[in-house]
C-alpha cells in the first residue's frame, strides 16, 4: 500500500507541479541552446581572430624579410661604393709617388749630367794646361 500512496502522490504532483516542471523543461532545454550556439559563435570568432592574427604574423614577417633584404643590399652598394672609391684614393696616390719619384730621378739624371759635362770640361782644361 505505501507503493500505491508514492503513486497517487506522484499523480497529485505531477498534476499540481508537471506545467510548471514542463517550462522548466523547455526553459532548460532552450538556455542549453541559446549557450551552445554562443559557445560556437565565440569559437568562430576566435578561430576567425586566429586565422586573422597568423595571417598578420606572416605578413609582418614577409614585410621585414622584404626590409631586412633591402638593408642588406643597401649596405652591399655602400660598401661596394666605399671599396670603390678606396681603390680610386689608392690608384691617385700611387700615380703621385710615381709621378714624383719619376721627377726626382728626373732631377738627379739632370745634376748626374751636369757632372759629367762639369767633369769633362774640368778634364779638357786639365789636359789643356798640361799641354
Amino acid at each position: 500500500m505505501p507503493e500505491k500512496n508514492n503513486d497517487s502522490v506522484d499523480q497529485i504532483r505531477d498534476i499540481l507541479f508537471g506545467e510548471q516542471t514542463k517550462n522548466i523543461e523547455k526553459k532548460f532545454t532552450k538556455l542549453e541552446a541559446d549557450i551552445n550556439n554562443q559557445f560556437s559563435g565565440i569559437k568562430k570568432q576566435l578561430d576567425a581572430l586566429t586565422k586573422q592574427f597568423s595571417g598578420s604574423l606572416k605578413n609582418m614577417e614577409s614585410q621585414s624579410s622584404d626590409q631586412i633584404n633591402e638593408l642588406k643590399a643597401d649596405q652591399t652598394k655602400h660598401v661596394q661604393a666605399v671599396e670603390a672609391s678606396i681603390n680610386n684614393k689608392l690608384i691617385e696616390t700611387e700615380a703621385s709617388i710615381l709621378s714624383e719619384l719619376q721627377e726626382r730621378s728626373d732631377d738627379l739624371d739632370q745634376r748626374l749630367l751636369h757632372r759629367k759635362e762639369l767633369s769633362g770640361l774640368l778634364k779638357k782644361m786639365a789636359d789643356q794646361i798640361s799641354e
